[in-house]
C-alpha cells in the first residue's frame, strides 16, 4: 500500500525547515477513484470537514423551514466560524427562532478564532462563552431539530442519540457502509466524529451532492454566505468567495480539508500526516488544480491568499510554503 508522499515543503529565507507529507484522494460521480497521491485508504478521523454532513438534518428534517431560516443559518449549521459578529448573530436567529437559550449550546468554550473578535471580546471585559464555539452554529441546529422533532435536548451530543443515529446511517448510505461498522471518536466540541479512508469519504460527498437535494441545499447555502463558513482570510471563505459556484470548501482539525463540486462530479478529500495545518491550504489549491475544480489562472484574490508569506510575531516576511506534487491516476 502506498505510504504519504511529499506534498509540500516550507521554507524560512532559503532553508527547508519543513517536509509535509499526506494523502489525496479524487473521486468521481460514479463514486470511481479517479486521482491520488500517497494511499487513498489512509484512515482519518473526519473532524469538522464533516460539518456538511450534519447540518443536512436541519434542512432534512423541515427545520429550518418550518422556523422561517434561510440560507444564513444553514450555512452557519456547517460552519467552522471565526466568533465574528456576523457568526454570532447567525447562531442566535437558530436559537431564537427555536426558543432555545445559549445555556442548551454543550459545544465548551473557548476564545473567537478571529483574533480581532478575541481582542475586542477581552477589551469589553468579557468572558467567551459557548456560542464563541467555531461549532456553535452546528449545536443550535441540532438543538432545533431536536426541539422540532421532539428528541431530548440535554443528550444530543450522545452516539446513540436518535439525531446522531440519523448522521450515522446518512454517512454509511452514502459511502456504501454500514454506519454501525465505522469507527467513532468525540470531536473537540464533544460530537461524534468517524473515521474512514479518505477514498470513502469523498465517495460519500459525491454520492450525497448528486443524489440528495438536502445534502446540496446546505452545499448551496454555504457557497452562498462563504463568510459564515470560516471567517476573515480563512481558505474556506476565500475559495468560495471567488468560486462557489464551482466548489465548495470544508477544513477540519487534524490536517483535513474536503472539498466538492456542488454537483457531486468531483469530491476531493486531503489529509496531511502531521495533523498540523501547515500548507493545507497550498496542498489543497494545487489538488483543487489538478482535479480540474480550479481555473486557470487563479482568481485574483485566491492567488494572492495562497501567496501570503510566512511571517514572524513582528509580522515580517520570513519564509514561504510550496506545494509540489502530482495527482496519480
Amino acid at each position: 500500500m502506498d505510504q504519504a508522499v511529499i506534498l509540500a515543503r516550507a521554507f524560512r529565507g532559503p532553508v527547508e525547515e519543513a517536509v509535509i507529507r499526506g494523502h489525496v484522494a479524487v473521486v468521481d460521480s460514479e463514486g470511481a477513484l479517479v486521482a491520488w497521491a500517497g494511499n487513498p485508504r489512509a484512515v482519518s478521523s473526519l473532524r469538522s470537514s464533516f460539518k456538511p454532513f450534519q447540518a443536512t438534518s436541519f434542512v432534512e428534517s423541515g427545520t429550518a423551514d418550518a422556523l422561517g431560516l434561510g440560507d444564513s443559518s444553514i450555512a452557519i449549521a456547517g460552519a467552522s466560524h471565526h466568533g465574528e459578529a456576523a457568526h454570532l448573530e447567525a447562531v442566535r436567529a437558530i436559537l431564537a427562532a427555536a426558543g432555545l437559550p445559549e445555556s442548551a449550546l454543550l459545544c465548551g468554550v473557548h476564545l473567537p478564532s478571529d483574533p480581532e473578535a478575541a481582542a475586542e471580546l477581552l477589551a469589553r471585559g468579557d468572558q467567551p462563552s459557548a456560542i464563541h464555539n467555531n461549532c456553535s452554529g452546528k449545536h443550535a441546529a441540532m438543538l432545533a431539530v431536536c426541539a422540532h422533532r421532539g428528541w431530548p435536548l440535554g443528550t444530543y451530543l450522545d452516539r446513540h442519540h436518535p439525531l446522531q443515529e440519523e448522521i450515522a446511517a446518512r454517512l454509511g448510505r452514502n459511502a456504501g457502509l454500514d454506519p454501525a461498522a465505522i469507527p467513532y471518536g468525540i470531536d473537540g466540541c464533544g460530537l461524534p466524529t468517524f473515521g474512514l479512508p479518505i477514498e470513502d469519504f469523498a465517495r460519500a460527498l459525491s454520492h450525497a451532492a448528486a443524489t440528495d437535494p438536502a445534502f446540496r441545499r446546505c452545499l448551496d447555502a454555504m457557497a452562498a454566505h462563504p463568510f459564515l463558513v470560516a471567517g476573515t482570510n480563512a481558505f474556506d471563505t476565500v475559495v468560495m468567495e471567488a468560486e462557489g459556484a464551482r466548489l465548495v470548501v470544508k477544513s477540519g482539525a487534524a490536517g483535513i480539508l474536503a472539498a466538492l463540486a456542488p454537483d457531486g462530479s468531483r469530491a476531493v478529500v486531503v489529509k496531511l500526516e502531521s495533523g498540523s495545518p501547515l500548507g493545507l491550504a497550498q496542498i489543497a489549491a494545487r489538488a483543487f488544480e489538478l482535479a480540474g475544480l480550479l481555473p486557470e489562472p487563479l482568481p485574483p484574490r485566491l492567488e494572492a491568499h495562497l501567496a501570503e508569506p510566512v511571517r514572524n510575531w513582528v509580522g515580517s516576511a520570513v519564509g514561504d510554503i510550496r506545494a509540489d506534487f502530482e495527482l496519480r491516476s
